[in-house]
């Protein structure tokens, strides 16, 4: 609710019929009686219905039953899915995603022995060396279209980051959602769990995070670091209020904690974001590392509104035509632009800082289709021509850089599970078990998200696909000790001991 200032909703003749019909039934029920007098008529209706009920709620979510009746199951959309199934029939059938399942074979001496044998073969860097500054931006809503479609624009709206080369890692990150649901995004990111385990549709940080979890954060607190989460907008958004204090952040700066911010719109600029980074910066222990994450709000949609003080910079070329969508594209970009532009800043300003320092960005998701629509359209791409085709829409930019020497790469596809893992190798600092296995299962599946998970040659699988099951079952084993099963949790795994 918080967000839908900068969204329009439209009326539709469906509606008001809808609406009209609902209000009619109302009164067409009000206005008939049945009165059953026998106690025993009334106490065996009220048990056929509790059996019809019962009967019903189980047959439902069978799947031999949805296949029956012709039910849609493509759980991408819920909004389709509750056009073309009916609200009560698609909410009914969904309750069977609700909890996590034991995956088959999982057991906690399975994830002692996968511990015992990571243990026996590891070799970890020096400890005792000196640890970088790690900054950490989860950028609403950025991505880069280029990656979707081809199209022409009147300027570069991402030069600062294309740009960069030296003592940079960049490449092409898969994630589990697109035009929202940013938290789980968040979650795959800290945790390095992945959505591919969990019930379609749900959110980790509002039903299955309930205690002290194991993150990355938890994990260099453990080392040493400081520990700081910002958010500029409300605390209670996807609970992260009390997410942050589980994942063992030391402390959490939401929209109060600034004053008086530039805004874009009507949320707080990317700038004005990253200047509250320098502030924790400059205000924090000398000598001592800093972890700090931030997930920003300036792109966050929707892009159709008009604002005063905000004007596209950013023209498509191709678009004679300045439609409706067409402007709202243009809007999308021009907020890229000065994502960049902000972002080019903050390492301006940390390249003369004597600290080693690595930043690392990428955004959460992509926009709603609605943005990427006329792109598509103006190649003639049909997003569901192939699964392939239709993951680029799933796929956001990530880039690392660092004041200091690191070994420079570009990787062509990485899922946000493994992205973490990537960061501490990268910067060469010591990394939990759980971390270890999974750069190393990244090897064989370099991208597993909530909907799909590509294989070491390329190939793009759905997740009902037996293919690579037994490391994905491992996986899913690891996962569940780490998430659900929280009173057998092997800890050691997962985090390392102060």
């Amino acid at each position: 609710m918080s967000v839908t200032d900068n969204y329009e909703f439209t009326i539709t003749y469906r509606l008001v019929f809808v609406i009209l019909a609902f209000v009619w039934i109302i009164i067409l029920s009000s206005k008939t009686q049945l009165t059953i007098t026998k106690r025993k008529c009334k106490l065996a209706g009220f048990l056929v219905s509790c059996i019809c009920m019962a009967g019903y709620l189980k047959g439902i979510q069978m799947d031999q039953i949805s296949d029956l009746v012709g039910f849609d199951t493509t759980l991408f959309t819920p909004t389709v899915l509750y056009r073309n199934n009916g609200f009560f029939g698609a909410f009914l059938s969904n309750l069977k995603y609700l909890n996590v399942k034991e995956p088959e074979g999982y057991s906690v001496e399975m994830v002692e022995k996968i511990e015992q044998e990571i243990d026996d073969k590891k070799e970890q860097p020096d400890d005792d060396s000196e640890k970088p500054n790690v900054i950490v931006i989860m950028n609403e809503a950025f991505a880069d279209l280029s990656y979707v479609a081809d199209f022409e624009t009147s300027e570069d709206y991402m030069p600062n980051i294309h740009s960069l080369k030296e003592n940079t890692v960049k490449g092409n990150l898969f994630v589990s959602v697109k035009g929202g649901n940013t938290a789980n995004t968040e979650f795959e990111f800290l945790t390095g769990d992945s959505c591919a385990f969990l019930p379609s549709g749900s959110v980790a940080y509002q039903q299955f995070l309930h205690k002290e979890t194991p993150s990355l954060a938890s994990h260099l607190k453990n080392m040493g670091y400081a520990t700081t989460a910002i958010h500029p907008y409300y605390a209670s958004g996807w609970n992260r209020e009390k997410v942050y204090s589980y994942f063992g952040f030391d402390q959490a700066l939401f929209l109060d904690s600034f004053d008086n911010p530039e805004k874009i719109r009507e949320y707080v600029s990317d700038r004005e974001a990253f200047k509250k980074i320098i502030e924790q910066y400059e205000a924090k222990e000398k000598g001592k590392p800093l972890f700090l994450f931030e997930v920003t709000m300036q792109n966050h949609g929707g892009y159709s509104r008009d604002y005063p003080g905000f004007e596209p910079t950013i023209e498509l070329t191709q678009f004679p035509e300045k439609t409706t969508q067409v402007l709202a594209v243009e809007k999308y970009l021009t907020l890229i632009q000065k994502s960049d532009e902000a972002f080019g800043e903050l390492l301006d300003y940390f390249e003369d800082q004597e600290e080693k320092t690595v930043i690392l960005m990428f955004g959460d998701h992509q926009p709603s289709d609605y943005i990427t629509n006329p792109l598509l359209n103006l190649n003639g791409i049909d997003r569901e021509s192939s699964l392939e085709e239709f993951q680029k829409g799933y796929v956001v930019p990530f880039v690392m850089w660092a004041n200091y020497d690191i070994e420079e790469e570009s990787v062509d596809k990485i899922s946000v599970n493994y992205l973490s893992s990537l960061l501490m190798e990268k910067i060469e600092l010591p990394m939990s078990d759980y971390q270890i296995y999974l750069n190393e299962l990244r090897k064989t599946i370099p991208v597993l998200t909530g909907n799909v998970f590509i294989d070491q040659n390329g190939g793009y699988h759905t997740l009902d696909e037996d293919v690579l099951q037994e490391e994905r079952d491992e996986y899913a084993s690891l996962q569940y000790n780490h998430l659900v099963d929280t009173s057998h949790r092997v800890q050691s795994f997962f985090d390392i001991k102060p």
